[in-house]
């Protein structure tokens, strides 16, 4: 089958997979580079001699930044097409790894990480928009994305293992220099993306205005956006300090931490192969809403049923598959929420996710300064889980335009 985009160009089968591909390197390239610090954050802190609370604040500035970015260019994401988005991000998340890798000092490595999250920010939101210009048989495009979701993944199951044996060989900053030839190849590819934007008329900043009041005129997307923040703050909570927790309370070395990822990564794979074929017949909406029920239950039993070393394995694989599951379920929703506006709907959702991942590492290193206890953060971040049913379940309020409810087709297209 051959697919048009919105400018009239077909794209032939034969093409979709090396441009598939393109388009997973963009998603590990972009979660690895909001991933990393994970492993990295005790030699950081080492060599710049402040805590590891401190400099988990890295992460926070990071995502911080990227969501800023994602806010501002949301509006603008339909105008240009997503390989002159790529390849713009690209450029500025070259500059801010290789000013990372060279840093002379924590302030500067603090700048650098602000300049990698601005141009990270929106290269993921740009992979599954094209996804979705791409494929538009449901069932296809939901595989792909299971497939984009799996690329994400491998952030976790090759680069973070990687990222933490080379910071044990060299240093964190070779670590940190692997984001150099990942961004090259994505920006080489994204010349082979169709154009699947155009630049609509009137002015730049008026149209700056109407993009933002388009998207928040529809309720379903605004909720299942702060479903996907909430999702990112118990996320990033978690996932962020798991390395100093594991080293801390259990004394893992490097070579236990790269297996334990590695663990958490093939679930998470696990899990976006499982979710497509298991939204045939459920509705998005509640297998996201099931697996944020299990995330929170995993999270509260830390240090309670979760007292031993290798009690780290079971944790990981839960956490990391329901994670997984919720994070594609939401994409799904929001992907058919506003079909007309999907770059700017998949921009402010990079924006969600790094504003809420900003938000639960500043939480988690607040309760860490503060508890100066692991297990009581990870229970404190499984009581903020339920936030994200509610904004699943909230999504399904009526849309202002219409009198019908407001992702009843996302719904109904789950089960065919």
């Amino acid at each position: 089958m051959t697919t048009r985009t919105d400018t009239g160009e077909e794209t032939a089968p034969a093409r979709r997979w090396p441009l598939l591909c393109v388009l997973m390197i963009g998603g590990f390239t972009t979660a690895l580079n909001v991933t990393m610090l994970s492993p990295l954050l005790t030699r950081i802190a080492a060599e710049f001699s402040i805590s590891e609370a401190k400099a988990g604040q890295l992460a926070t500035v990071t995502t911080l930044s990227s969501g800023v970015m994602a806010l501002i260019a949301a509006p603008w994401m339909d105008r240009y097409s997503r390989g002159a988005w790529i390849r713009f991000e690209c450029a500025l998340l070259l500059l801010g790894s290789l000013l990372s890798a060279f840093a002379p000092s924590f302030a500067v490595l603090l700048m650098a990480r602000i300049i990698a999250g601005i141009g990270g920010a929106i290269i993921g939101a740009n992979c599954l928009a094209a996804v979705a210009d791409l494929y538009t048989d449901p069932h296809a495009r939901n595989r792909a994305l299971g497939l984009i979701g799996t690329a994400f993944t491998l952030g976790a199951v090759v680069g973070l293992p990687l990222l933490t044996l080379i910071a044990e060989a060299a240093s964190w900053r070779w670590a940190i220099g692997l984001l150099v030839p990942l961004t090259l190849i994505v920006v080489v590819g994204s010349f082979q993306l169709p154009r699947s934007a155009h630049a609509p008329g009137g002015s730049l900043w008026r149209g700056w205005a109407t993009g933002y009041a388009r998207v928040l005129r529809s309720a379903e997307t605004v909720w299942l956006l702060l479903a996907m923040a909430a999702c990112m703050v118990v996320w990033f909570g978690w996932l962020i300090y798991f390395g100093a927790y594991s080293e801390r309370v259990y004394a893992i070395g490097a070579g236990t931490l790269s297996l334990l990822f590695l663990v958490g990564g093939g679930s998470e794979i696990v899990a976006n192969t499982v979710a497509p074929w298991l939204l045939r017949w459920y509705p998005a909406r509640w297998v996201g809403a099931g697996a944020a029920a299990v995330l929170m239950l995993n999270l509260l039993v830390v240090g309670v049923v979760y007292t031993r070393d290798w009690a780290l394995f079971p944790f990981i694989a839960i956490a990391s598959a329901a994670g997984s599951f919720i994070y594609l379920c939401i994409n799904i929703l929001l992907l058919d929420s506003l079909p007309g506006a999907r770059g700017a709907v998949m921009s402010l959702q990079s924006g969600s996710i790094e504003i809420g991942g900003a938000v639960g590492v500043a939480f988690a290193g607040g309760a860490l300064a503060y508890f100066d206890d692991y297990e009581t953060v990870y229970r404190l971040l499984g009581v903020l889980a339920p936030l994200m049913v509610i904004g699943m379940v909230l999504s399904l309020r009526r849309g202002p335009a219409t009198g019908t409810t407001v992702g009843a087709a996302a719904a109904s297209g789950a089960k065919r």
